[in-house]
């Protein structure tokens, strides 16, 4: 079941605290409201990996098991 929420709450900011916070809940892909709900209820919205970030991840995962290999191949333990 869906949670319906049809209370609002409004509060003042500047000008720049507000593209703060729309920058900030779109590094975490949620909306401006969803942001401020989650950090007002004590949680820690958590930011989303780009693309290219992502992509670098996997290559440094591959290059991990390239390496480990390598040690296995050249002998293991001394290269440690």
């Amino acid at each position: 079941m869906e949670v319906r929420r049809n209370e609002k709450i409004t509060f003042r900011c500047t000008r720049y605290e507000k593209l703060a916070l729309a920058e900030q809940a779109a590094r975490c892909s949620m909306s401006t409201s969803e942001y401020c709900r989650s950090l007002s209820l004590g949680g820690r919205p958590r930011e989303r990996y780009t693309e290219e970030e992502r992509q670098l991840l996997r290559d440094i995962a591959q290059l991990k098991g390239t390496l480990q290999r390598l040690n296995n191949y050249f002998g293991g333990r001394q290269y440690r």
